[in-house]
């Protein structure tokens, strides 16, 4: 898709997030609930992920240059690992807070002070609006194939869990359960850290050149070995390059050809495997005498 409409999206997902934020954060302080205060801080990081992403896909979006001649596509694993550094660092402060705050409410026995009904239909739009924003940025991810929109939905996905958890612990806390209302609010954490560590481990194979899943290296093998004049496979090596992948290939060709026939051969694998898998951004074949 066109990367101005893509910015454009990402635009909305900001508003729509700072609203949430502002929303959730001031209906849970004035409602008394750790639920959906809790769930506002999550919202809060979704507004620095949102900006990351706008800033990330700009740059990670520009041609190839002098400095970058293949291209500039690892700065959005960066800002995957970054939006993961984000999640971890929320989850970690938000779990301090919420265990504090559940300390103190054991130690004073408060259990006269209840969620408002506000706080409640607070959650349940809020909820609406994450359901439409998982799936807005699932169909974005779908046509652009960016990691870090990848993130964005599984992020609303995962904030649609955390908002249901925070409708339960007000429910249950408006009769009479309070201690339902932190423990929500705790579960709401420990989501956003599992979340933090699923994405920082996913950057990592985007920025050390990590080799993708074996069933799609076996398909490349066969497909090179099978290519005419190829006798051998001397050397093969796939590494992932954010979202795509360049190969590197050494094969065996008849040692008493021509340059020009095992040129043919080598352009042939280079061509084929470039139009066959799509991942493949590039393939650089290298021919060696086949010894048998």
């Amino acid at each position: 898709m066109q990367e101005n409409k893509l910015q454009k999206a990402i635009i909305i997902g900001i508003v729509f997030n700072v609203i949430l934020t502002l929303i959730k954060l001031t209906y849970g302080y004035l409602g008394q609930t750790q639920a959906l205060i809790t769930d506002g801080y999550n919202s809060f990081t979704d507004v620095v992920m949102s900006v990351l992403i706008f800033f990330m896909i700009r740059l990670a979006t520009k041609k190839p240059d002098e400095d970058h001649p293949y291209g500039h596509q690892k700065f959005e694993g960066v800002a995957y690992f970054a939006i993961g550094m984000v999640f971890l660092f929320s989850a970690f402060l938000l779990i301090y807070h919420i265990t504090n705050e559940f300390i103190l409410f054991l130690q004073n026995d408060i259990n006269d002070v209840k969620p408002n009904i506000m706080t409640l239909i607070v959650s349940i739009v809020a909820l609406g609006i994450k359901l439409f924003l998982a799936l807005f940025y699932r169909k974005l991810y779908i046509k652009s194939k960016h990691p870090t929109l990848k993130a964005e939905s599984k992020n609303h996905a995962l904030d649609m869990i955390s908002t249901g958890l925070a409708i339960i612990g007000i429910i249950l806390a408006r009769l009479g359960f309070q201690m339902f209302d932190y423990i929500a609010a705790l579960l709401i954490a420990l989501l956003i850290l599992k979340l933090a560590i699923e994405t920082i481990k996913e950057a990592i194979t985007f920025l050390v050149d990590q080799s993708p899943e074996q069933e799609l290296i076996q398909n490349i093998y066969d497909y090179i070995i099978a290519c005419d004049g190829v006798l051998s496979i001397d050397e093969l090596k796939m590494r992932i390059h954010v979202t795509q992948l360049y190969v590197d290939v050494e094969i065996g060709v008849n040692a008493q050809m021509t340059l020009k026939q095992a040129h043919d051969i080598a352009e042939e694998v280079h061509i084929g495997i470039e139009n066959n898998f799509s991942k493949v951004i590039h393939c650089m074949v290298h021919v060696n005498p086949y010894n048998n």
